[in-house]
């Protein structure tokens, strides 16, 4: 062996075992600080669930009374469905319909004029 060799193994032997059980020792306290943080990050989140949770209750308790003093109150309320089996729809005209109706309309309204220009005429 090579004198680097011996003094290797020289302080291999002498600090190895010590610096081996430090080491271990300092990873042994970051894994506990690891896992305290871990177990304080869950506790806060399990708080801040248990407050919305609270929050949202609250909330629903409030809306339900102010909906109650105004006059809405929705427990009490049935939500009724449309029907329209009472509506009745129009027929349906074709443009030939459309047209003879139009006509048709016109004649009456000329006819209505006439019979007012008649007693219009028979009064002066």
């Amino acid at each position: 062996m090579r004198f680097s060799e011996k003094l290797r193994q020289a302080w291999d032997d002498l600090f190895y075992s010590a610096l081996v059980s430090r080491l271990e020792e300092d990873l042994l306290r970051v894994r506990q600080d690891l896992e305290a943080r871990i177990q304080e990050y869950q506790n806060i989140i399990a708080d801040v669930r248990g407050e919305k949770a609270a929050l949202q209750t609250k909330l629903a308790i409030f809306e339900i009374s102010i909906q109650q003093k105004v006059g809405i109150d929705p427990s009490r309320i049935t939500p009724r469905k449309p029907s329209f089996a009472s509506m009745e729809m129009p027929p349906m005209m074709t443009s030939w319909q459309h047209t003879v109706d139009e006509h048709e309309k016109l004649l009456a309204k000329e006819v209505a004029e006439e019979k007012a220009s008649a007693l219009g005429g028979v009064k002066a």
